[in-house]
């Protein structure tokens, strides 16, 4: 019983703070395109719709649009060395950021694995899934071994495995990962085309 109350509580903490996360830095985005879109359009300024302000309507606009074109910029090659950069350094040591980086993603839908494949690794008793994120290397490859659960997938093992006993699937990493976070809901028919055949 204990152990089903700390699994849930702990789910809902990963559900919850990603969440409380986005809505305060969406508030602090307002607060802070405030005085510029004032500025530019003071029409704006006391005008609502359905007890929305017209204000929030064009900010919320204007961080759509700045998110867009900020992710057009984080494609090109010099801003993915500088994130990089920028990650390892500095970022990666601000508490919390790990985690709304992963909400962030997961809200947009996507997970940020560019170039990260999926492969089942062989083991004694069976198949798991695992994150290929490197190419093979003199016979042998990095595999992460994620946990499945509530965690969503963002504990697990780092190992290295000789290349012949990972099979590399052609699996997208986010029904995956959503296995995953399912308990494995899912996992036979996502794996089944790769499986050996008796």
């Amino acid at each position: 019983m204990f152990r089903f109350i700390k699994i849930t509580a702990a789910g809902g903490i990963v559900f919850i703070v990603p969440l409380l996360l986005i809505v305060i830095l969406v508030e602090k985005a307002l607060r802070i395109l405030e005085g510029p879109v004032l500025k530019l359009m003071p029409i704006l300024a006391g005008k609502s719709v359905a007890g929305i302000t017209l204000f929030t309507v064009v900010a919320l606009i204007a961080i759509v649009l700045i998110c867009f074109l900020a992710g057009l910029a984080a494609k090109t090659t010099p801003a993915k060395a500088f994130l990089r950069f920028l990650e390892e350094n500095i970022l990666g040591k601000v508490p919390g950021y790990q985690l709304l980086k992963e909400a962030t993603s997961r809200v947009a839908g996507l997970e940020d694995l560019e170039g990260t494949r999926i492969g089942l690794i062989s083991n004694d008793e069976g198949w798991l899934f695992c994150l290929v994120p490197e190419q093979e290397n003199n016979g042998w490859l990095t595999v992460y071994i994620p946990d499945a659960g509530p965690s969503g997938a963002t504990a697990g093992e780092l190992k290295l495995f000789p290349a012949a006993k990972v099979r590399i699937t052609g699996l997208a990493c986010l029904p995956v990962l959503t296995c995953l976070r399912l308990g494995g809901r899912g996992a036979l028919a996502l794996a089944e085309p790769w499986l050996p055949k008796d």
